[in-house]
């Protein structure tokens, strides 16, 4: 199978969602590779380094799409790039489809698009091996913000974030037990932070405690912890998502209010809409608000202000993937629960459950389309 990477178009996405090596492991395989000219700059990758590979290089994303079966994108269909999806594209990314517009589903049920959205890839009941990796590293940027954001040198109250001998730490407060929640509060708890945890399946905060230690306190996220604890908090990052769909306000406007002035927030599900009904996004350029007293930062797409890093981790976790996808996706479909579960549309046809309530379209059985196999 023919794979292809374009640039992505998305403001101040630094990512490229293969990389050259793991152009090298497809090619191997029998696989081919185009890759839209310049696409890895943005992570440190030069078309030289995809030739050397063993990729093919093209001079627009058009000429990537009309040479190739699979699209490979880290961001959702940008309506600029409709164009790109032709009869029976394969295409994969975080599509975040809930939240796709009308126009973007008419063009994958015309074109007989097949879809596999990375954020829904699950292994076992509550693994995400592509998403999990980069919320990971999103938390651990969210707390380096937060630390720098508390300086003086980032318009902050002159907070250091660990304290010092007679001074206390900064109290993070962190949402959202997931991936990117657990890793905040390590990296936090590293710094030296104080660090309190909330989240509304106990099981999500056994796991963290596991991981963690008693390094950080943890809670049910009840009406009583959440007031409690945003009164106190010096930074709270919101790290909320419901799989499949936009991320639930958990922080309302009068919550907000409670917390002190000049605090710190930081949203990290703003890509899925953001968590606190106050959020917006911002930019790496220009990433600070104030709204109710209390600054705001809701960059999307954290993991790309690391972003050699991040298309690492990303490249690594995804080859599994790519290479049953590669074999035909009826194959990846038939062998795959993971890529099974991950499949919104499967050849024109929506067979997601969870996205029939945002999109206008009979659902198909997938299991009569295509059977499972072991």
């Amino acid at each position: 199978m023919e794979f292809g990477v374009v640039r992505e178009i998305t403001p101040q996405e630094r990512r490229v969602a293969i990389t050259p090596e793991g152009a090298r492991t497809l090619c191997a395989a029998g696989h081919g590779v185009v890759v839209e000219t310049g696409a890895g700059a943005g992570s440190g990758f030069s078309d030289t380094d995809f030739l050397a590979a063993g990729a093919q290089i093209a001079f627009s994303a058009r000429e990537v799409a009309t040479r190739v079966e699979a699209l490979v994108k880290i961001h959702p269909l940008a309506p600029s790039e409709y164009e790109l999806v032709h009869n029976e594209l394969v295409l994969m990314g975080f599509l975040h489809l809930a939240n796709a517009p009308r126009a973007c589903h008419e063009v994958l049920q015309s074109s007989s698009a097949t879809t596999f959205s990375l954020e829904m890839v699950r292994e076992g009941p509550d693994e995400y091996p592509i998403l999990g990796p980069l919320s990971a590293l999103g938390g651990r940027v969210a707390v380096t913000l937060a630390a720098f954001h508390l300086t003086i040198a980032g318009n902050g109250p002159g907070v250091l974030i660990g304290g010092a001998s007679g001074v206390p730490p900064a109290l993070v407060v962190i949402i959202g037990a997931g991936a990117a929640g657990t890793a905040a509060a390590t990296e936090a708890a590293a710094l030296g932070a104080q660090v309190v945890v909330l989240d509304r399946d106990p099981r999500r905060l056994t796991r963290l405690e596991r991981s963690v230690g008693r390094l950080a306190v943890t809670a049910v996220a009840s009406e009583y912890h959440l007031t409690r604890y945003l009164e106190q908090a010096d930074v709270v990052i919101g790290a909320v998502a419901v799989r499949g769909e936009p991320a639930p306000k958990v922080l309302r406007r009068q919550h907000v209010r409670m917390m002190r002035e000049g605090a710190l927030f930081i949203d990290m599900s703003i890509d899925e809409g953001g968590c606190s009904e106050t959020s917006r996004p911002t930019t790496p350029e220009s990433p600070v608000y104030e709204e109710e007293g209390v600054r705001h930062i809701c960059i999307p797409n954290l993991p790309s202000e690391v972003g050699r890093t991040a298309s690492r981790a990303l490249g690594a976790s995804l080859l599994p993937y790519l290479l049953p996808v590669g074999r035909g996706v009826e194959h990846a479909v038939a062998h795959m629960d993971a890529l099974r579960g991950a499949c919104g549309w499967y050849r024109g046809r929506l067979v997601s459950r969870s996205l029939r309530r945002y999109v206008e379209a009979p659902l198909a059985d997938l299991d009569q389309l295509v059977p499972r196999e072991e």
